[in-house]
């Protein structure tokens, strides 16, 4: 069955800024249509592998429901995203100042983070920048450092009926892409049905990988 959020459309034809302005132009529905979506199931894969009250980056963190989830759980949190409108309610919400950042430009630090989350936003990231933004991301984690990342089920990049953009991967794909040429190790990638932001249902690709040492 075709996934309904996405239409098969070359990613050439929309650039990066588009997927961005999206956001920005449609933060607070966006917000409100995500705030609710219950990831429960999926907080304990990372931080069950974190030290308690350990420093958690959320990459990509939309309006900043999963921000406000790790600090309930006991855990520090820093965080960017991509649009100026999600960094402001992100920060509005949760009290953490969440910087205007995108993944290819970001300056990571070294060896800083416990855990690192990127729920439905590499996503966003260009395939051919996707190598260097991981590479970026292992480096950031510290020694025994994990990552948790999500990707649309795909062999091809698309854009949906909204104008966004999407670099979507396999099983395959993903294995190939988290490995040591990236900085991980102890990947473990799976698929499974569920609700996407905005409410379609989504076959999601999930990593969850630990820095390599």
């Amino acid at each position: 069955m075709a996934d309904p959020e996405v239409d098969l459309v070359s990613s050439l034809t929309a650039p990066q800024d588009a997927t961005v302005a999206f956001y920005d132009s449609n933060a607070d529905d966006y917000d409100r249509a995500t705030r609710s979506n219950d990831l429960s199931a999926l907080y304990p894969l990372l931080l069950n592998r974190l030290p308690s009250g350990g420093l958690v980056l959320d990459a990509g963190c939309g309006s900043g429901r999963d921000i406000l989830a790790f600090l309930q759980r006991g855990f520090r949190v820093e965080a960017f995203d991509a649009s100026a409108q999600l960094a402001d309610l992100a920060t509005k919400l949760t009290g953490v100042h969440v910087e205007v950042q995108r993944f290819e430009n970001w300056p990571s630090p070294l060896a800083r983070y416990d855990g690192i989350w990127c729920f439905a936003s590499l996503l966003h990231v260009a395939r051919q920048d996707l190598p260097q933004a991981l590479r970026k991301l292992s480096r950031a984690l510290k020694p025994g450092g994990w990552l948790f990342a999500s990707f649309k089920r795909g062999a091809s990049d698309t854009i949906d009926r909204r104008g966004r953009r999407y670099t979507n991967l396999t099983v395959t794909s993903a294995r190939r892409l988290f490995g040591a040429e990236t900085g991980f190790e102890g990947v473990r990638v799976w698929q499974n049905s569920g609700p996407s932001g905005l409410g379609d249902v989504t076959t999601w690709i999930y990593v969850l990988a630990g820095r390599a040492r």
